[in-house]
């Protein structure tokens, strides 16, 4: 899966690479908008993985049908950690262990989104929606071992940030804060995860 990623993160650049205009102007194009960006993550009521993450990242573009209006996709993942101190674990019916434990959550969610801009301009605050598929995998490790537990589920996110397009390069700035909801379920040894909710924030390029 860190290989499909880094393959997927190597081939946006390179296509963010060709796309940069040869002429200045505020933007690549006012029909069309793309962002790369670097996205803190903070699970809410997650018993598996709770603790805030910056191992995250979050591609997306879309093409404006109207002067306000632009239908798109996205991709995202993130890893969230969160260390347990010793404690007895239930392996089974029979079967229990004493050990400290590492959690480690990974989701990738990807799909379709909406995007409202308010004004066609240099700065360019907006509001989405983002709704697709959400894989999801969990792990657990323990002493010598690991326990794992890999899930698909249904994802939503409303959005709110900003574009901003301060030099005549067609590069720019995004900036903003995402609320996220997956119905991934982990039933991973003695924990009981039904959904993941998320609030984040991302900072990163415009195009």
């Amino acid at each position: 899966m860190k290989r499909v990623v880094r393959n997927i993160i190597c081939a946006v650049m390179l296509i963010t690479a060709m796309g940069l205009p040869s002429e200045g102007k505020s933007q690549v194009s006012l029909d069309t908008y793309f962002n790369v960006d670097w996205q803190f993550n903070i699970p809410l009521g997650n018993n598996f993985s709770n603790g805030a993450s910056g191992w995250g990242m979050n591609f997306e573009g879309g093409y404006y049908v109207t002067n306000d209006i632009a239908l798109g996709g996205f991709l995202s993942f993130h890893t969230n950690n969160e260390y347990f101190s010793r404690r007895t674990i239930h392996l089974n019916e029979t079967l229990s262990m004493n050990s400290d434990q590492q959690h480690q959550m990974f989701t990738l969610p990807f799909g379709a989104l909406i995007r409202y801009r308010l004004q066609e301009a240099d700065f360019q605050p907006y509001a989405s929606m983002k709704l697709g598929a959400c894989y999801s995998q969990f792990s657990n490790y323990y002493y010598v071992f690991m326990s794992d537990q890999n899930r698909w589920g249904f994802f939503m996110s409303p959005e709110i940030g900003f574009n901003y397009y301060p030099w005549p390069n067609g590069m720019g700035f995004h900036m903003a804060i995402y609320y996220s909801f997956a119905t991934n379920k982990c039933d991973l040894m003695s924990y009981d995860q039904s959904i993941l909710n998320n609030i984040g924030f991302r900072i990163g390029l415009a195009f």
